[in-house]
């Protein structure tokens, strides 16, 4: 029997606006769904495609909200869009959006602008993951069940499941595991931490063509990722290598954490969240450089500092810069010329300025 999920209040965007939009396919239209690159990402796009069985599939960072993204779309003549788990900062992207198809956004980062329009459906509820807000829209539409298992894996992949938490504790049950939501140090004592942990190192390996992760994760992912786990290890061990070298290497500036390292696999965010967990009553940034930008992860899980309000502060007025997330984490980038600058804002920038 399905699990019934508790109502969620959202900050913008109606249920009835979703049913109406998605009532409105029909077989002319062509569908894209564009998506975030991490595990919730993937997820959202899995439990959405369920239902929508869309003609495009395609994971974008944040980088690649640009007219390019936009063209590319337009030119593929999709007629509408759901766009997941994404944060949208930039009036020009939804403008232009919006002049090629009818979209639909499902998020849960903190909003600055709400979307609405009547080519905009976009619904944003902060406290849940973006997997687990399709789960729960989509499946009032039809029965998703058979992906619970994946929905309780973004949620702990996100730390997004204190909101949920009686509903995770019954799929748990459902799996004969226990929920140990209460404290962030025993949420790993389950297999569902197991699985959105293969889960995420697979995404991970396979980061320029994360369709064939998407197409590979089925309904018995549960029990094995099959083919992919090779890859799993190898990611497993080259992490290894990285939080020994991350003890050896790190910076303390103005009371947080500052480690700088040039990854083979981009498990920034990955290491960022383990570190955390260790050094919970710190701010941890863990950035690296690209081609054209330098990218970083920050977390805080004892909530003491915002990373969200931290980001956005470190990479205010920076040309083509971008940072912000949620309380306890967040990520972003600067142009490479930038990153001087983004330095020397963080070491002159006490702690207590962002409580």
């Amino acid at each position: 029997m399905e699990i019934e999920i508790p109502k969620i209040d959202f900050i913008v965007g109606t249920e009835k606006r979703f049913h109406d939009f998605v009532g409105s396919l029909n077989e002319k239209d062509k569908v894209a769904i564009v998506s975030h690159t991490d595990l919730d990402g993937i997820g959202a796009a899995k439990v959405a495609n369920e239902v929508l069985n869309a003609d495009v599939i395609k994971f974008v960072g944040y980088t690649d909200l640009t007219l390019d993204l936009v063209n590319e779309l337009k030119e593929k003549k999709v007629s509408k869009i759901f766009v997941l788990d994404l944060y949208i900062k930039f009036p020009e992207f939804i403008k232009e959006l919006e002049k090629i198809a009818e979209v639909c956004i499902i998020d849960h980062h903190q909003i600055t602008e709400d979307w609405n329009s009547d080519r905009m459906v976009f619904l944003n509820s902060e406290g849940y993951c973006a997997t687990y807000l399709c789960y729960y829209l989509f499946s009032k539409i039809q029965s998703l069940e058979k992906w619970d298992w994946l929905v309780v894996s973004a949620c702990i992949s996100d730390w997004m499941y204190f909101e949920n938490q009686e509903w995770m504790k019954k799929v748990y049950e459902k799996y004969g595991e226990e929920f140990y939501g209460e404290r962030k140090d025993d949420i790993k004592k389950s297999k569902f931490w197991d699985v959105q942990w293969d889960l995420s190192l697979a995404i991970v390996y396979f980061k320029s063509d994360l369709n064939n992760v998407f197409e590979k994760i089925e309904e018995g992912s549960w029990n094995g990722l099959g083919e992919l786990e090779k890859h799993v290890l190898e990611v497993q061990n080259y992490i290894n290598d990285s939080l020994e070298r991350f003890e050896k290497e790190r910076e303390e500036i103005n009371g947080r954490i500052l480690w700088e390292f040039e990854p083979r696999f981009e498990v920034g965010s990955i290491l960022s969240t383990l570190l955390s967990v260790k050094y919970w009553t710190k701010t941890l940034l863990v950035s690296r450089n690209k081609e054209k930008t330098y990218n970083f992860s920050a977390r805080r899980q004892d909530k003491k500092e915002n990373m969200d309000l931290l980001l956005k502060k470190l990479t205010k007025g920076l040309e083509g810069g971008d940072g912000g997330g949620h309380v306890p984490a967040g990520g972003g980038h600067v142009r490479i010329e930038d990153k001087e600058e983004f330095l020397k804002r963080l070491k002159e920038l006490p702690e207590e300025e962002i409580n």
